[in-house]
């Protein structure tokens, strides 16, 4: 029976015994609940809820029939059967309980068998129970995925890699294999995980050219610019009609003066001049002398003689 608190049931799955993964010939399932109050005792409480709790039976030809139960009290859903929001919200809860096992991870006494509790038999394995994360199957690592490395690799892709946040990976009891995490992403489905290759030595002095060849056209895209606009300054210059400064405009000149007609018009002004001063005052024309000027005694003041002045 479930212990613990774990009494709401998840589902019922059904594993190979050999299926299991043991850690020190001890099968994950058993004693779970010890690693469980362990792993809350180092990452806080709560922190085992993650794990939905075993019931195993055996049955004929080595299978087990698991049913799952969890302390969460809600109705269990596969991932695929929620809608997006809350798949979301579901998939960023799950990101952060992984990662809040970083303590038990670096434990050395469940260190181990926590790394091989991240594996899950498949992708219906994850749960969501309301809002909250479950994890059944998990423990279980299909033979064929236990072959070889990139086996294991494919199969964390297909499962629990997604959610994995950056330096965590499922282990295997006696092999150094790991998947590439850190591309989890909070609150949103996150894409399938890119298995990157162990780098090679000819990857490697193909990978110089290419960073090399990226460096320089880093630095010619500004060279190129500054040329591009220099010379598209100059074509506009050169064009008619385009020069910054208007063209200069030679200076107005007077218009010229007739120097004859000129001085017959003095001339004749004078001689006229000449005629008015023979005549006495009343006779005289002052539109052409003038007004007469006051001589003080209360008159005009008579031009005098045009021979000189009176005696």
């Amino acid at each position: 029976m479930a212990r613990g608190g774990n009494v709401h049931f998840v589902r019922s799955t059904s594993a190979l015994s050999g299926d299991v993964l043991a850690v020190a010939g001890k099968p994950m399932w058993r004693d779970c609940e010890t690693t469980f109050a362990r792993i809350d005792e180092l990452c806080g409480d709560n922190a085992s809820r993650l794990f939905a709790e075993p019931n195993a039976k055996e049955q004929e030809g080595g299978r087990l029939a698991v049913a799952w139960f969890s302390s969460f009290d809600d109705e269990p859903k596969q991932l695929s059967e929620i809608d997006r929001g809350k798949r979301a919200r579901v998939e960023s809860i799950l990101v952060a309980r992984i990662d809040a096992l970083r303590p038990a991870l670096a434990d050395r006494e469940i260190g181990e068998t926590v790394g091989a509790m991240l594996n899950v038999a498949d992708e219906a394995s994850i749960v969501a129970v309301g809002e909250n994360a479950v994890l059944t199957n998990w423990g279980v690592l299909p033979e064929e995925a236990r072959s070889s490395r990139a086996a294991f690799v494919r199969h964390c892709e297909k499962t629990i890699g997604p959610y994995l946040p950056s330096g965590i990976s499922p282990w295997v009891p006696g092999q150094s294999w790991a998947a590439v995490g850190g591309f989890a992403t909070a609150g949103l489905s996150p894409l399938r995980r890119v298995i990157v290759p162990e780098p090679t030595a000819a990857s490697a002095q193909e990978a110089h050219p290419a960073a090399s060849a990226r460096h320089r056209q880093a630095w010619l895209w500004p060279i190129a610019a500054l040329s591009l606009v220099f010379a598209a300054s100059l074509i506009y210059a050169a064009w008619p009609g385009n020069l910054v400064y208007p063209m200069a405009l030679p200076p107005r000149t007077a218009a010229p003066v007739n120097s004859d007609e000129v001085n017959r018009i003095i001339e004749e002004r004078i001689a006229k001049m000449n005629a008015e001063l023979t005549k006495t005052g009343c006779e005289t024309d002052s539109s052409i002398l003038g007004p007469l000027l006051d001589d003080g005694s209360g008159g005009p003041a008579a031009p005098a003689p045009a021979g000189g002045p009176a005696q």
